[in-house]
């Protein structure tokens, strides 16, 4: 989670932040926008004393002010306060922002100047961008994949004193996709729902105060898959048929792509020569469901799970094109649970 962005991490700028140390320029930018709006609301909670702010904070708006504007008011002197503090919101609304670059040629020592861009990001071929990076700070948070969500999760819920097990971290991703704000929402509410005393979050508890079931969800139908249960998941995908608004196709081929590609890899780890198991699930990064993972391989050899992706990969050509004629997502996905058990 600490790496979110190609330059300088998150953590390391909010223990910056944290402990008064402040750059001159932040542009806080990218894809997901959770990481930067965060780092803008550390900067406002620490860059002034609430009876500072009223003379010395300025917040804009990128649609509504000019790059002329904002030079002024940061080349203004601090008013019984330590600094200024001038942060442009919707930063990528702001016309002809290259030509804060003449600020940046005499920055105000005394002024911290936040632009926040939600979900953009700056040109990095321009000079203005360059010499961002010479002068202050280009925080870049591109979007988390979704079958890197669940590690997310539970690096996120380590960071509130808390600790989720796998299949909970697992339903809460396929609620949420990889909306970090919506989870980190959830996580909050979790955190409030359970006894003071307990410190980790479970499946039943998401089931509870969320609303998943966790009978009927993608982890129980990889599970199922791997193991060759082929009653219980032609029962998961036929409930996920029923309700193709909370189990929208694309996302649970998402996750069955992601699960058989790691199929794959460990296949390749062991051709390659190493058998020695811990070694094989640790080289493919899958420790968290080793034993699920185990049992698929032996279940499926390597010319089927290859010929499993190239069926998960005509599924999603079929439901992102006219192919499937009249067929539902339902009716897609009994047909691939029977091709992959077959």
């Amino acid at each position: 989670m600490a790496k979110q962005n190609s330059g300088i991490s998150f953590s390391t700028l909010k223990k910056e932040i944290e402990a008064q140390q402040f750059r001159p320029l932040y542009v806080l930018m990218g894809e997901e926008p959770f990481y930067p709006e965060q780092l803008c609301d550390l900067i406002i909670e620490n860059a002034l004393q609430p009876f500072e702010r009223d003379f010395n904070q300025t917040i804009l708006y990128g649609n509504d002010t000019n790059v002329s504007d904002i030079i002024s008011i940061c080349q203004r002197y601090p008013m019984m306060a330590e600094r200024v503090l001038v942060v442009v919101k919707e930063a990528q609304g702001l016309r002809n922002i290259e030509e804060l670059d003449k600020y940046l040629q005499h920055y105000s020592p005394t002024t911290v100047l936040v632009l926040l861009l939600s979900g953009k990001t700056l040109d990095a071929r321009t000079k203005f961008y360059k010499n961002v990076t010479s002068n202050g700070v280009i925080f870049n948070s591109p979007k988390v994949s979704e079958d890197a969500m669940p590690q997310w999760i539970r690096d996120y819920f380590e960071t509130i004193g808390l600790s989720i097990d796998t299949d909970a971290a697992t339903l809460l991703a396929e609620y949420a996709g990889n909306d970090l704000r919506k989870l980190s929402i959830e996580a909050e509410k979790l955190a409030q729902s359970i006894p003071q005393e307990r410190k980790t979050i479970n499946s039943t508890d998401i089931e509870k105060n969320i609303g998943i079931s966790k009978e009927f969800n993608i982890n129980e139908l990889t599970n199922a898959l791997a193991y060759k249960n082929s009653q219980k998941a032609f029962k998961i995908a036929y409930y996920f048929g029923e309700s193709p608004k909370k189990y929208p196709i694309i996302k649970t081929l998402g996750f069955l792509f992601y699960f058989f590609s790691k199929l794959e890899l460990l296949h390749a780890i062991q051709l390659s020569g190493i058998t020695n198991r811990d070694a094989m699930i640790r080289e493919a990064g899958v420790y968290y469901s080793r034993f699920v993972f185990l049992k698929a391989l032996e279940n499926y050899n390597i010319k089927k799970t290859m010929k499993i992706i190239s069926y998960l990969q005509e599924c999603d050509l079929k439901c992102k094109s006219n192919l499937s004629g009249n067929a539902s997502e339902g009716e897609l996905l009994l047909e691939l649970i029977g091709k992959i058990l077959a």
